[in-house]
């Protein structure tokens, strides 16, 4: 039975075709009785038997389409029934139209065509036993099993390949709505892990720098209120600069609450909420000189053009990323950021005087490998450049 034959609605009509197949059979069965008298009570109970037979054994079985001993018992009851039928009455002959349907959906192919070819000739073999050879019906039904023996194993033939054809197509139907099921699982999956990786970026480079400075300022902080001599109390330049490096925590703690705050709205960065990026670029070195006592020298060509808010972060949190390096490795006195501008191209420059290193032996920490994911993400390069004793340079090209 092809797959089609699940659909609920496809097992209706053919209940709705059988039944009425049936009936039909019955009333020819009678309107041909004062041509060639028979049993029309028999052969009535016979086609009602055919439906019977079929709503209790082979309704279920057609739908497990399992070809074995019970086709075989239930192909045999039907053809049973069928000559039943026309043992009572020639005009049973009518209810040929759903044996045929019946036998190719429940045998496999080359037994249906054959079990088809026998039941073409039941009603000439019986009609011969039953009324003789001068029988009036007999060469209407010689008609009837000649067309049959034609047109059952091509209209046969044909039910079989449109129903593999049907079931090969709900077959593929079925698989690709697996594959659009395992598409977007794996879409959701990949999208998690990029906001998670995303989020990741977010964090180290905004909030986890901002703890960091607030610890390192908390220690310098330590160091400069510690005195080995019992009683004797910090100085004034001492309270001084204690004061000025607790005012440096404050603000980067409020800094880090009001990233905190935007990260969970819109992960914006706050420092270009409150500016353009430039704007927000030098108040970060700003507050790293105020830190560090690095001196850090901004430079930007006039008229830059105004970029994507993706852009803008990434270049942003770059400059972040390439001076919390330069606070924990580089022993730098001077930086230089220089962002310039150049026909679609956008370019960063964080140089420093520290100690270098060497590129092809020391190993990328998460933060400049972030940085590369998060150029990459808009179409950008990143070129880092350093040796030791002369310095390092941190290069970015980002499409305007």
């Amino acid at each position: 039975m092809p797959l089609y034959w699940n659909s609920s609605i496809w097992r209706r009509l053919w209940d709705v075709y059988l039944v009425g197949g049936c009936a039909n059979a019955v009333l020819v069965v009678i309107l041909l009785d004062r041509y060639s008298p028979g049993n029309r009570l028999g052969a009535a109970v016979a086609m009602a038997g055919i439906a019977a037979w079929y709503f209790a054994f082979g309704h279920n079985f057609l739908q497990a389409r399992a070809f074995g001993p019970r086709a075989w018992l239930f192909s045999g009851g039907l053809i049973g029934l069928y000559v039943l039928g026309l043992y009572f009455a020639p005009g049973a002959v009518a209810v040929q139209p759903m044996v045929y349907p019946l036998l190719f959906m429940t045998l496999p192919l080359t037994g249906a065509v054959t079990t088809a070819l026998l039941v073409n000739v039941l009603p000439i073999i019986l009609g011969l036993i039953a009324y003789g050879p001068h029988s009036p019906l007999l060469p209407v039904a010689i008609a009837i099993s000649l067309v049959a023996f034609v047109m059952s194993p091509i209209i046969g033939v044909s039910m079989v390949w449109i129903g593999t054809q049907s079931g090969e197509q709900a077959a593929l139907l079925d698989e690709l709505a697996a594959s659009r099921e395992e598409v977007a699982r794996l879409s959701r999956e990949a999208g998690t892990a990029a906001e998670r990786a995303r989020l990741a970026r977010e964090i180290h480079d905004t909030l986890a720098q901002g703890f960091a400075s607030i610890v390192a300022l908390a220690q310098m902080i330590e160091f400069t209120l510690e005195t080995d001599t019992p009683g004797k109390s910090p100085s004034e330049p001492e309270l001084a600069t204690a004061r000025r490096q607790i005012n440096l925590i404050r603000r980067t703690a409020q800094e880090n609450l009001r990233e905190a705050r935007a990260m969970v709205t819109e992960l914006t960065p706050t420092a270009l909420v409150r500016g353009s990026l430039m704007e927000s670029i030098r108040r970060h070195c700003d507050r790293f000189t105020d830190e560090t006592e690095i001196v850090v020298t901004v430079m930007a060509t006039p008229e830059l053009p105004e970029l994507p808010t993706a852009v803008e972060v990434v270049l942003l949190r770059a400059t972040q990323e390439a001076l919390a390096n330069i606070r924990k490795h580089a022993d730098a006195t001077a930086v230089q950021v220089e962002l310039s501008h150049a026909a679609d191209t956008v370019r960063l420059a964080v140089t420093d005087n520290g100690i270098g290193f060497d590129p092809d032996r020391d190993h990328d920490g998460y933060g400049l490998s972030g940085m590369r994911d998060r150029v990459a993400q808009i179409g950008g390069a990143v070129v880092i450049a350093s040796r030791p004793g002369a310095g390092s340079s941190v290069r970015l090209e980002v499409p305007a």
